[in-house]
C-alpha cells in the first residue's frame, strides 16, 4: 500500500522501528490516510462494584472500589500520573459502584445499579440491566468522539471484577 511505502522509504533501516512501524500503520489504515494523527487521546476507566465479594473471593472490601475511585480523581493512582505525563483526558465512569461517589469534573454518572448480584446465587444482572450497561458505554464513547477525540482506551475497577471477568 502507499502507507506501507511511506514508512518503508524513511531514512532508517526497513523495520527497524518495530511495534511503532505496525502500529503507525495500522492507525493510517484505520484513518484511511497517509498522514495519521491523534487527536484528543482519551482513557475511560468503567468501575463497578461486583456481588460476588459477599462470597469471600477477595482480599479487599467493596469499599476499596469508591476509595480507587476517588484516588483515579485526585490524580494519585499509577493511571493518573500516565494519563498526566501523556496529556491523556482521564475519565472515571460510575458503571455501578456501589457508593453515592463525590460529584467531579472528571466523573461520569452511568450507574445501573449499586453493584451487580452475586452471580453464584442468581444473574449477576438483568437482560435490562445489561443493555442498559452497553447503551450508557457507547453513549459515552460517541460523546467523545463528537468532541474531536479519535483515540480512546479503556479499564476497569472494582473489587471482584478478576471473578467477574473470570465468570
Amino acid at each position: 500500500t502507499q502507507l506501507d511505502a511511506k514508512i518503508n522509504q524513511k531514512t532508517k533501516p526497513l523495520g527497524s522501528l518495530g511495534q511503532l512501524e505496525t502500529l503507525a500503520l495500522q492507525i493510517g489504515l484505520i484513518q484511511n490516510t497517509l498522514f495519521p494523527h491523534i487527536n484528543l487521546p482519551t482513557i475511560l476507566i468503567f468501575a463497578g462494584d461486583h456481588g460476588i465479594v459477599e462470597s469471600g473471593v477477595s482480599a479487599y472490601p467493596q469499599s476499596v472500589t469508591a476509595q480507587m475511585v476517588a484516588n483515579f480523581l485526585t490524580g494519585g493512582a499509577a493511571i493518573s500520573v500516565f494519563s498526566r505525563q501523556h496529556q491523556l483526558t482521564l475519565l472515571i465512569i460510575d458503571a455501578g459502584v456501589n457508593a453515592d461517589l463525590v460529584s467531579h469534573a472528571n466523573l461520569i454518572d452511568a450507574k445501573i445499579a449499586k453493584g451487580t448480584a452475586n452471580f453464584l446465587y442468581q444473574p449477576a444482572m438483568s437482560y435490562q440491566q445489561c443493555l442498559d450497561a452497553i447503551k450508557a458505554g457507547a453513549a459515552i464513547v460517541l460523546q467523545q468522539a463528537d468532541k474531536g477525540c479519535n483515540c480512546i482506551g479503556f479499564g476497569e475497577m472494582g473489587i471482584g471484577n478478576t471473578s467477574s471477568a473470570s465468570m
